[in-house]
């Protein structure tokens, strides 16, 4: 699975892509894309603290995040009074969806069509490390988050720059550090599957 901090800055860059995001908007609707890009990993409290075991993770599913996208966007209609304070159903369909676009890439397998079809389905090729659960002290767990980061982090912000429309030209100097680091990547990576 994707690290905890890729669901949150998926479901951030997705909120901040949202034209009226320069609106005052209150905490709960500016948490929603947030909490739905990390709400299919709940059912982890059910595994780590009631010892439940799944045969498939039925949260990681198509219809869960449509469902859920459901949900949150009628409590904030039902919440939020002023018109400006609601966000876009597509936009919170967009975030709880992209935490199974984030496991895909990871290489999991995941039962997508679930009610209508038990089959797990996965891409042919892993493009992220994953979350590795061996540890805060871990080499493996930081070495994957890094390399997580480099290849997400700049993803979210040209996503954003191209929704908002913002000049690329006054951010050269990023963009070139955001380059190097990738060289750094690769280099690193290369060198570790030769050893």
């Amino acid at each position: 699975m994707s690290s905890l901090l890729a669901h949150v800055a998926a479901g951030a860059s997705l909120y901040l892509c949202n034209e009226d995001s320069s609106q005052r908007r209150s905490s709960v609707v500016v948490m929603l894309p947030v909490l739905l890009a990390i709400l299919p990993d709940f059912d982890y409290f059910a595994i780590w603290f009631l010892g439940v075991r799944f045969e498939q993770r039925y949260t990681h599913s198509l219809f869960f995040c449509l469902a859920m996208s459901c949900l949150a966007w009628l409590m904030a209609r039902r919440w939020c009074r002023s018109r400006n304070l609601i966000l876009s159903f597509w936009l919170l369909l967009l975030a709880s969806c992209s935490h199974l676009l984030l496991d895909l890439l990871v290489g999991r397998s995941l039962p997508l069509l679930w009610p209508f079809s038990v089959v797990e389905l996965c891409l042919p090729v892993a493009v992220l490390p994953g979350a590795a659960h061996t540890g805060l002290i871990s080499y493996v767990f930081w070495r994957n988050l890094a390399v997580e980061c480099c290849l997400l982090l700049p993803v979210c912000v040209a996503l954003i720059a191209s929704v908002r429309r913002l000049s690329l030209r006054r951010y050269v100097p990023e963009i070139i550090l955001v380059l190097t680091m990738w060289l750094g990547l690769l280099f690193c990576s290369s060198s570790l599957t030769t050893m």
